[in-house]
């Protein structure tokens, strides 16, 4: 099993990867939210420093000051 995490400003998008990975019966985690994405990113960088066999999702789609960032693991 590997890890997967990442972080995202729309929780819509990261259940439709969750979903078109057809991952539906693992358990996804979420934590935040983060004031900004620079934090997002250092709760990510722990992540991997602590957990060997993990896999980084980079953030997709447009980026917005005004809304929070959150983080999301799953394994995958």
């Amino acid at each position: 099993m590997t890890l997967m995490i990442g972080i995202h400003q729309h929780q819509d998008k990261v259940e439709k990867l969750y979903e078109n990975m057809g991952l539906h019966a693992a358990e996804l985690t979420a934590v935040g939210p983060f004031a900004s994405k620079q934090e997002a990113l250092a709760w990510q960088l722990d992540m991997r420093n602590k957990i060997e066999d993990c896999h980084i999702i980079e953030p997709a789609g447009l980026e917005s000051e005004e809304v929070p960032w959150y983080g999301f693991s799953f394994e995958k």
